[in-house]
């Protein structure tokens, strides 16, 4: 019986390492990413920022629900300009990590994307998440080429 449940594992395992790798461009996930961003942070365009949510996003979240989540997110204020500044492929997958931050006057915001799509196609927010610090490092995160200037 174990020799079974070892062997079933092995298989598991060896199919797991010989999954197909998926090419990433940083820099498309930072423009998709800011561009979203920038809509639902700073400009507050929720029905922009909505459109902007992958296909499959949108099937499981109205656009009423957006807004409410986007406004718990922010209780006290939205941030003024707002950043990508890394990236994290998720290994096999067509999808990956964006890692931003916004400023305020009296605040900064930690942002964590979950951004759909790979190199060659469109990269488009599955999910938001909301940070009061920054996220902890990882050894596959990748850091985007610092920007002039926020996108306001």
């Amino acid at each position: 019986m174990n020799r079974a449940v070892f062997a079933l594992l092995s298989l598991w395992v060896a199919a797991w390492g010989c999954a197909g790798s998926v090419d990433h461009d940083g820099e498309l996930a930072r423009r998709a990413g800011e561009e979203f961003a920038a809509a639902v942070f700073v400009e507050r365009d929720f029905d922009k920022g909505y459109s902007l949510l992958a296909d499959g996003a949108r099937r499981y979240v109205t656009r009423e629900k957006f807004r409410e989540v986007i406004s718990r997110l922010h209780p006290g204020s939205f941030p003024g300009s707002v950043v990508a500044t890394d990236y994290e492929p998720m290994h096999g997958e067509k999808a990956l990590y964006l890692y931003l931050i916004g400023e305020a006057p009296e605040e900064k915001f930690y942002y964590r994307l979950v951004m759909e799509g790979s190199a060659g196609g469109t990269y488009r927010p599955v999910a938001v998440y909301r940070s009061d610090g920054p996220y902890p490092p990882s050894p596959d995160r990748k850091k985007l080429p610092a920007r002039s200037q926020a996108h306001p």
